[in-house]
């Protein structure tokens, strides 16, 4: 088996590199970023030149091509948007029609369960729900999904679309606009003040990276049916919730003030993973307190 992921080297494909050393996989990774550090069995690639013929000369017939590969964040402001869109819908674009030229043999979207629904009336969301995006970012993941299934209609090619939830774990940099459990910990550590946005009992669905990784890995070995799938935990966490933990495992209060919530963000958010889990057998084991305690003994934060 040979993987490409293309953004590879930040949170979420750092990690997954990282938890997948023990199989015997060839993975290139591309991104525009150095790594973290180097791992065995992967080849990493620059991307200076982000065009088809970029792609073509590192894409093999058969490879399994993971996107991680993103700019912005829900937060990020309506005047950016086409910079954005040039970036993440039309230079997706130029990879996925790479990708079809060289016959892959699968390709792996890293959407947003977190996003992509907006406000959802009903709790915990299907994938068949209707999508009402809030945000540029959200917005954005949906047009490169609708792209993907026009490529499986047409060329025939499997895709997997991943709605994550939001992703926490060791390694994860605080203070990115994403990524709150990581902010709260580095806050926590420094005696900073927190901002809560809105009603801090708004839940959301938290993802601890390892299962993430777990996923993704078994996405590439089994065959599945191309589609949407949601990736979470399935259950809810407020941010008061989360401000109790850290609390209760570091014996430091947290500081913090309430903000009125932005646009773009959205306020209750579960997802309902039986669709993965009926398809490839995967589900999420990892709780946000347990999360948590293995971020504080890995990173040395007691």
């Amino acid at each position: 088996m040979r993987i490409v992921m293309i953004g590879g080297n930040g949170f979420i494909g750092g990690s997954f590199t990282e938890y997948i050393q023990k199989e015997n996989i060839e993975i290139i990774c591309c991104d525009l970023i150095g790594p973290d550090k180097k791992r065995k069995n992967v080849s990493y690639i620059c991307m200076e030149e982000e065009d088809k013929n970029f792609y073509r000369n590192i894409l093999r017939k058969n490879d399994i091509v993971i996107i991680f590969k993103w700019q912005g964040a829900p937060a990020t402001f309506m005047d950016m948007g086409r910079v954005l869109a040039e970036k993440n819908i039309v230079g997706t674009m130029v990879l996925i029609e790479a990708c079809v030229e060289k016959e892959v043999k699968k390709i792996i979207f890293a959407s947003s369960g977190g996003a992509v629904y907006g406000n959802a009336d009903r709790l915990p969301i299907r994938e068949d729900a209707q999508t009402a995006p809030i945000s540029l970012y959200a917005v954005q993941k949906l047009m490169v999904e609708k792209y993907l299934e026009y490529v499986n209609r047409v060329d025939g090619i499997n895709i997997i679309i991943l709605r994550m939830a939001n992703p926490f774990g060791p390694k994860q940099k605080p203070f990115t606009g994403q990524g709150i459990i990581a902010t709260f910990l580095a806050c926590n550590s420094l005696g900073k003040q927190v901002e809560i946005y809105g009603d801090g009992n708004y839940v959301r669905d938290y993802l601890f990276i390892d299962d993430l990784s777990e996923c993704i890995l078994q996405c590439c070995k089994k065959e599945m049916k191309s589609g949407i799938y949601n990736i979470g935990s399935g259950k809810g966490t407020s941010v008061f919730e989360i401000c109790a933990i850290i609390e209760r495992l570091t014996g430091k209060a947290m500081i913090y003030r309430e903000c009125e919530i932005g646009k773009g963000q959205v306020k209750n958010n579960i997802l309902d993973c039986s669709k993965i889990e009926q398809e490839i057998g995967w589900k999420a084991h990892v709780n946000v307190e347990d999360g948590i305690k293995k971020m504080l003994k890995k990173e040395g934060n007691r």
